[in-house]
């Protein structure tokens, strides 16, 4: 890419990122460079670890930062993204690197920053877990048999529900047991984007408003809430 366009690029990026930062109470960044290539990512809000003070014992901690770094290949390279805190997810390694395949974002340079943030924080309050595609296994295995917390930990997206389209509703359901459980989209207003494998449940299709038939016969349908 030509270095203009790459500088065009990161600060558009950086202006994204600030844009939704901006009276945000779960998100904080902190940039390096002028434009910005490397950033901290500081979410506070609700997510699991393993409880350091008492061995094999998973709780809430409320505190998460990830280091994002935009090679010089970006935006034809994707960004490399590590976690620096402690977290139990399947889709961050033991040593926190993630891979945006498995975070159900393959990498192409259309895709912002401010997206990829959304699905971290997704991660860190377990709003988004991809059990076919986990690099922690003991992490899956805790997921799939042991967990017992109401997930999304934490209700909150990124932005607020109002700027959420019901289209890209869809619910996760695991197939091989009922260790993870989600509170109901209806309730939560939640949005957890999955791989292209995963199949919407009955229970989203309930959400899906009917069709009706405007007076007057024509073939014009109203898509919308009774």
């Amino acid at each position: 890419m030509d270095p203009n366009q790459r500088t065009t690029r990161l600060q558009a990026d950086q202006a994204l990122l600030q844009n939704l930062a901006a009276n945000n109470a779960i998100l904080r960044i902190e940039s390096q460079n002028d434009p910005a290539d490397r950033y901290v990512l500081t979410f506070r809000g609700k997510g699991l670890a393993r409880d350091v003070t008492q061995p094999g014992e998973v709780s809430i901690v409320e505190l998460h930062q990830v280091e994002l770094r935009l090679p010089y290949a970006y935006p034809a390279s994707p960004p490399d993204i590590r976690w620096m805190t402690p977290i139990l997810h399947p889709n961050v390694s033991f040593s926190g690197f993630v891979n945006l395949t498995e975070m159900g974002l393959p990498w192409t340079p259309d895709i912002g920053l401010d997206v990829i943030v959304e699905r971290l924080w997704d991660i860190a309050r377990s709003a988004f877990v991809n059990l076919e595609r986990a690099t922690n296994y003991s992490a899956k295995n805790w997921y799939e048999d042991e967990c017992k917390f109401q997930l999304p930990v934490d209700a909150r997206p990124l932005r607020g529900a109002g700027n959420i389209s019901p289209s890209n509703i869809v619910r996760y359901s695991h197939r091989a047991g009922e260790g993870v459980r989600w509170s109901s989209p209806a309730a939560t207003g939640e949005v957890l984007f999955i791989d292209e494998n995963t199949m919407p449940t009955s229970a989203a299709l309930q959400h899906v408003p009917p069709r009706r038939r405007p007076p007057g016969g024509d073939d014009v349908f109203y898509i919308g809430p009774e």
